[in-house]
């Protein structure tokens, strides 16, 4: 049976893109082994989750706190080294830059192929917390890219930008989810269960500066008959969290799995996916949220000058505004009053996930990745 160890720089709570390609690879016949970075060492340190074997390490480390992280990460590389070597694997594959670096190491001294899946641009990701150090480590993302044996990420923009100087182009595998899962499953049910009343709006992700988190929590209030939902985690979850005691209208609902987000997405009315514009790493990503919001024929709202809008703009599956309160209100109060209109994006956005983004259509993409990684040139 082939096998993968795949390397994280997250506890794996689980990672969306992560759990997704992960249960692909394993109905394909596939074992997968994952070392993950713990930095608040909650976790099991080892478990087997969802046919995934799990070895979780330290050491540990704050979120958002780059020069930590700098001096931290080579640790949990150094004990992710010595972990690999009691494992059994085919495919080295590197989640996001901050474990190529470990992913090369352990291809060239097991002699295994090194896949590396670009979740984003890692550089201009952490532009706003490292400055002028960005620059450096985007050169490094790019000379370290060039040498893996395959590269996947998230968006054609990123395929561009991951392309340059390889023999061979990155390829697109996008973050989707198999909609499946909603069979059988009772829209009342799930409303009922996290308090969904009248208009919805659901925010299921990273809860970090840039994802428009502080302006939604405080849209609406109570009386206004819009209801706002935000699950996940990261650095603004305190301020949300202390936000929904004082404003009936919000409800923080904690950290869900992957299958639980697209269950509360299709229960909505309407799914957040904006991101800050003057951050290059948002302009060229392709959000999962969005593709879920697709996937079960639920409209969005979304940010002018992102390059996912102009696709949702085209297919007319959802609003497309500035990265503003003001124009987030409005347009929110608009939509409300139109049902129907609503109802029309949604469908539009399911047809275009079948087109584009479809599980099937991912999950070939990777496996294709897979067999050429395998099969003897």
């Amino acid at each position: 049976m082939p096998s993968t160890l795949m390397l994280l720089s997250n506890p794996y709570r689980p990672d969306p893109r992560v759990l997704t390609e992960a249960r692909a690879l394993r109905g394909a016949g596939y074992e997968v082994s994952l070392i993950a970075w713990d930095r608040e060492q909650s976790r099991p340190r080892e478990a087997d989750e969802d046919g995934v074997h799990i070895i979780r390490l330290g050491p540990m480390c704050p979120a958002r706190y780059p020069t930590k992280i700098l001096r931290r990460l080579p640790r949990f590389w150094s004990r992710a080294l010595k972990a690999s070597r009691g494992l059994r694997f085919d495919v080295v594959h590197a989640h996001d830059f901050d474990t190529l670096p470990l992913g090369m190491l352990i291809a060239r001294l097991s002699g295994k192929p090194l896949l590396y899946d670009a979740h984003e641009l890692y550089s201009k990701m952490i532009e706003n917390e490292v400055g002028a150090l960005s620059g450096p480590l985007w050169l490094w993302e790019r000379r370290c890219a060039r040498r893996a044996d395959t590269v996947i990420t998230v968006s054609e923009a990123l395929a561009d930008e991951l392309s340059l100087r390889r023999m061979e182009r990155a390829l697109v595998v996008s973050t989707s989810q198999d909609p499946s899962i909603l069979r059988g499953a009772d829209r009342k049910a799930v409303r009922d269960k996290y308090g969904m009343i009248g208009f919805t709006i659901s925010y299921l992700g990273s809860l970090e500066p840039g994802r428009f988190i502080e302006e939604f929590i405080s849209s609406f209030g109570p009386g206004e008959k819009t209801m706002l939902i935000v699950g996940g985690s990261g650095t603004l979850q305190p301020l949300v969290a202390k936000e929904s005691l004082h404003n009936s209208a919000l409800r923080f609902i904690g950290t869900v799995d992957a299958d639980e987000a697209l269950r509360i997405s299709w229960a909505s009315d309407l799914v957040l996916a904006m991101m800050d514009p003057k951050n290059p790493n948002n302009v060229v990503g392709t959000p999962g949220k969005i593709i879920n919001a697709m996937a079960v024929g639920r409209p969005l709202v979304t940010t002018k000058g992102l390059d996912i809008a102009k696709k949702v703009g085209e297919a007319g599956c959802g609003i497309v505004i500035p990265y503003s309160k003001a124009a987030f209100v409005e347009a929110i109060v608009k939509a409300a009053a139109d049902t129907k209109g609503l109802e029309q994006m949604g469908q539009r956005g399911r047809e275009y996930y079948e087109k584009m983004y479809s599980w099937e259509r991912s999950r070939e993409g990777l496996l294709k990745a897979y067999k050429a990684l395998l099969t003897p040139s």
